[in-house]
């Protein structure tokens, strides 16, 4: 086999090895990365359900004043249970929502776990309303317990609920078996705010009629009590183990003394009257007026569970997509140097070769010598021919190269200095406006909120009068250092000139671009200063915020004359203040 046929079906050879193993990688990867969106997926659907769990439970509330109303019956409570039953139906839809279209075998346990759990619901709320019509002295005869029917069907919507919660969050732990611990803490959380619920519902009756609680009442309780105080050793423990950060163990804290350092107390105090026979002291209104608040804990300790196993979920996502970034563009470079790589040895070697090769064969044949290739006296002088003629090309072209990268390295540098301001190291005026049209069309394209802060150190002139030059020039520096450390990635910060600083963020509503005002306005005014000579002082700006939408602006000198406008007023205020300007903001009323 002639040298070039063999060395084409080596490059082919290979280079379709190198293919096939990139496309394996990419879809490997890609694999991953459906599996992460997946799970992240169902974590969120399983949130969801917490949720319809969470609003399904909260109906029972308002239903037993009304199962318990007096005649003629008080339209507030029939108005309020209403308001609960819209609330429980929109978590209901949002969560079916979240699940329509999926075809997995989780999503659709999922789904048909939440349809019986809407039809069980239908059907309690049928109960409720049937119970609530009969007479009041049938429903509240002593010894009767017909309006604990309808409560009893609510509690079983919450069992079916609960079912799909943890179908979802299983499927998430299976893509996430590192989050298992907080997916079922949270899973934890939202099964003890619902005993703890049912806890609450066991008083409700008794107090609206004013009996006492008979033995059965007594063993509910206990066991609702119990469940309720292995949850929440449960979650205590999940916490320790997994070294909770500090959010959680807040939480933790904040669910600890509220509702098992008060409800409980108040719980076990109210059964002993109940049991004893004792007045209550308060009607079924002012007991769920002080038991109801601090379950909200409960509630809160479960968002702070799923939203760290959720971030860091939505971090796995995000890596995921990296890698398979970078492994694609890796495979990809390195498919194209191999093909570069056999071209360059195809022209550069093996074809000098075959003329040599062509070149000798005519030698040896006898047919004389082509006037274009002429063969070398001997092998020694060709090959040197051609490694000095390589060396001055690779010599010519690294100092070509060299010369280019410094020239690049040149160009580079003045291109820095000229957007930079030399004192803070912050963006200049002239960066600015560059950077911030970028900015501007890119929230254009999205219909995104723009946000344009401008603040002014107070009393400038006097520092450099009392100080000197050197200690305004400190300052300058450590008002744009403080003000850097506020600002958030993609918030655009720059010298204006002078004193004055300006900031653009893009996606930023104005109440979020006001509280980052008034924080670095707090910021500058509790710092203190080093100046040189080891002397100090503390300095104040005022701030003008304007804002807008992006598609609503035509050019943003319009944003900044508002807000230099709304600086000014903050001078003519007393400084030390943010003022909005009221131009801009209606537009986004």
């Amino acid at each position: 086999m002639r040298l070039t046929r063999l060395f084409l079906l080596t490059t082919g050879l290979l280079l379709s090895l190198v293919t096939a193993l990139l496309l394996r990688s990419v879809w490997a990867d890609w694999r991953h990365v459906d599996a992460a969106e997946l799970g992240l997926a169902a974590m969120q659907r399983a949130y969801l359900d917490m949720k319809v769990a969470e609003k399904a439970s909260a109906e029972r509330g308002p239903a037993i004043p009304v199962l318990n109303d007096t005649e003629p019956p008080d339209p507030a409570k029939r108005a309020r249970l209403e308001d609960f039953r819209r609330n429980s139906d929109a978590a209901f839809d949002q969560a079916l929502a979240a699940l329509a279209g999926s075809t997995d075998p989780a999503s659709v346990s999922a789904r048909a776990q939440l349809d019986q759990a809407r039809a069980e619901l239908a059907r309690a709320r049928v109960e409720v309303d049937r119970v609530a019509a009969l007479p009041h002295a049938e429903r509240s005869a002593p010894g009767q317990r017909i309006t604990r029917a309808p409560i009893d069907q609510m509690f079983a919507v919450i069992d079916t609920v609960q079912s799909a919660v943890t179908t979802q969050s299983a499927a998430a732990e299976a893509v996430y078996p590192e989050l298992a611990m907080p997916l079922v803490g949270a899973r934890y959380a939202a099964e003890l705010r619902e005993y703890a619920g049912r806890l609450g519902s066991q008083f409700t009756t008794p107090l609206a009629t004013q009996q006492p609680l008979g033995h059965e009442d007594e063993r509910e309780i206990a066991v609702l009590t119990g469940r309720i105080e292995q949850l929440h050793k449960l979650i205590s423990l999940q916490a320790r183990v997994s070294r909770a950060g500090a959010a959680l163990q807040a939480a933790i804290a904040t669910m600890d003394a509220r509702y098992f350092g008060t409800d409980l107390p108040f719980v076990r105090e109210l059964t002993e009257r109940g049991l004893s026979g004792q007045p209550y002291g308060m009607d079924s209104a002012a007991f769920v007026g002080r038991y109801v608040p601090p379950m909200k804990t409960i509630v809160e300790l479960r968002d702070t569970l799923f939203a760290a196993a959720r971030d860091a979920a939505t971090a796995r996502v995000a890596q995921a997509r990296r890698d398979m970034a970078i492994n694609a563009a890796l495979g990809l470079t390195v498919l194209c140097i191999e093909l570069a790589v056999f071209l360059l040895i195809r022209h550069r070697v093996l074809l000098p070769l075959l003329r040599g090769t062509q070149a000798m064969n005519t030698i040896m044949d006898g047919r004389g010598l082509p006037s274009d290739h002429l063969p070398p006296a001997t092998r020694g002088d060709e090959i040197g021919d051609m490694q000095r003629a390589v060396a001055a090309l690779r010599d010519a072209t690294l100092r070509r190269r060299t010369l280019e990268a410094e020239r690049e390295q040149l160009i580079a540098q003045l291109r820095v200095a000229s957007d930079t301001d030399f004192l803070t190291g912050l963006p200049n005026r002239r960066a600015f406006a560059e950077q911030a049209a970028r900015l501007l069309a890119q929230g254009r394209r999205h219909g995104w909120p723009l946000a344009l802060l401008v603040f002014d150190l107070d009393h400038f002139k006097r520092i450099n009068d009392l100080h000197g030059h050197p200690a305004g020039d400190a300052v300058l520096r450590a008002v744009a250092e403080q003000a850097r450390g506020q600002v958030r990635q993609g918030e655009l910060l720059a010298r204006h000139g002078g004193e004055e600083f300006i900031i653009l963020a893009v996606d930023c509503a104005p109440d979020a671009a006001g509280q980052l005002a008034e924080r670095l306005r707090r910021t500058l005014a509790d710092a203190t200063i080093m100046l040189p000579g080891e002397a100090s002082l503390r300095v104040t700006a005022s701030f003008g915020l304007a804002c807008t939408e992006a598609r609503a602006l035509a050019d943003l000198e319009d944003l900044y004359r508002d807000a230099d406008r709304a600086l000014y007023r903050a001078k003519a205020e007393g400084r030390d203040r943010v003022c909005r300007s009221e131009t801009l903001f209606k537009v986004l009323s």
